[in-house]
């Protein structure tokens, strides 16, 4: 759900960007700011990569996101009527999301481009630039490279001390990202308590923060989207820590909400915590789970591999459901395994010793990726089966075997 400047400077509740709105910022006036530009019209799109949209974009990345929104005339730095943006074919967004990639540098993920529903016949576009934590971003004008940053209603170039200033604060923003994702991980793993019994353990933080655009009220309902996700990436299958979970009693905890397990003590206990600003963490114990239908169960230290592909898929599917509430593009994800012994993973099909694996050390080391859940949730199974491959790897198994990109049809009663 959008919270964007706009929403902002009308006083909106979060929502979609709407012909309304428009019409509302032009009414009232309202001006350009740091988050806020106006323009006439979209350029065509052979010339947009040399147009000064590209250093807007760089701009608005390196003074904390923005919006440029396509259709409003300004007069004096405001919005003064309505104009028509052109058309926005998918040709001219995959060219726009082309160029934030290949014309600034470092590139700027994320960037969201909004056709505007119209009810007037004068079309509108928006392009939501996140805060980006590779700033400075530069652009190539006048056989030179220059960082530019919005600064109120307009943009300048950086100088030396400003350029010094936001390196010095790239890197200090990654080491406070990595202590952050790490403070994550370990929190939900000693939720689970893995001394009796091998816990997967999974953190996941957005590498630009940003606000969440609502309290986290409707946990239970985003929770619930990353569950059926999940089971529709694993073929209907209701085995994930999402289904061991009490999404509808969630409760306070420092910074977000936490999902306590419905059944604490059981050998498939789930700990889960969404935070307000987009970071979520999993952690369920899979040691011991059962071997078969016949009630048979693994020892507290033997995980089955299906375990690792569900495990995958729920924590992936919950970053796409909570960025889908606040989008705040790229996250970084770790996945673990945390055990008082070393882990074994057991195909569920194969009788030991043949299928029975364990990594060369004899412990898991933490697997890292970062994935961009802007795309839908039918590509989006990828990053699922990227980090279950990484999982697998380690241990000796060369990819997921629940986990597939020929999925059956989206149900059609799905709304998001």
């Amino acid at each position: 759900m959008l919270h964007t400047p706009l929403h902002r400077a009308l006083g909106e509740r979060p929502g979609p960007l709407t012909d309304q709105m428009i019409d509302d910022a032009v009414a009232q006036g309202i001006g350009e700011n740091d988050e806020l530009d106006w323009k006439t019209a979209l350029p065509p799109e052979k010339e947009f990569r040399e147009s000064d949209i590209v250093k807007d974009i760089a701009a608005f990345a390196n003074a904390g996101g923005g919006i440029i929104v396509f259709g409003v005339s300004e007069t004096n730095k405001a919005a003064g009527g309505r104009h028509d943006a052109g058309e926005l074919t998918e040709g001219y967004e995959r060219t726009i999301r082309r160029v934030t990639m290949a014309a600034i540098t470092p590139p700027v993920f994320g960037v969201e481009v909004v056709a505007i529903p119209s009810t007037t016949g004068a079309r509108a576009v928006a392009l939501l630039i996140p805060a980006s934590p590779d700033g400075p971003h530069l652009v190539y004008r006048n056989d030179q490279f220059g960082a530019p940053l919005r600064t109120g209603a307009d943009t300048h170039w950086m100088k030396e001390r400003e350029l010094e200033a936001a390196y010095r604060s790239r890197f200090e923003g990654a080491r406070r990202g990595e202590e952050a994702l790490h403070q994550i991980y370990d929190d939900i793993a000693a939720a689970a308590d893995p001394s009796d019994r091998a816990v997967l353990v999974g953190a996941a933080r957005p590498r630009s923060r940003r606000p969440r655009s609502e309290p986290l009220e409707s946990v239970a309902s985003t929770v619930d989207r990353a569950q059926l996700v999940t089971r529709w990436w694993l073929g209907g299958l209701k085995y994930s820590p999402l289904e061991d979970v009490e999404m509808y009693q969630a409760r306070p905890t420092l910074g977000g909400q936490y999902l306590p397990p419905k059944s604490p003590n059981d050998y498939r206990e789930a700990h889960a915590v969404l935070l307000d600003d987009g970071s979520v963490g999993l952690s369920w114990r899979a040691g011991g789970h059962e071997r078969d239908k016949s009630g048979r169960h693994h020892e507290p230290h033997q995980i089955p591999t299906l375990a690792v592909d569900a495990f995958a898929a729920a924590l992936v599917a919950l970053i796409h459901a909570v960025a889908g509430e606040s989008p705040a593009g790229d996250y970084d994800v770790i996945l673990g395994v945390e055990a008082a012994m070393p882990p074994e993973f057991h195909d569920r099909n194969a009788a030991p010793p043949s299928g029975v694996h364990r990594s060369l050390s004899g412990r898991f080391r933490p697997v890292r990726v970062t994935v961009d859940p802007s795309v839908n949730d039918t590509q989006f199974i990828s990053a699922a089966i990227d980090v279950a491959t990484l999982a697998l790897n380690q241990v000796g198994i060369k990819k997921p075997t629940n986990l597939d990109t020929m999925l059956p049809p989206r149900p059609a009663n799905w709304t998001w």
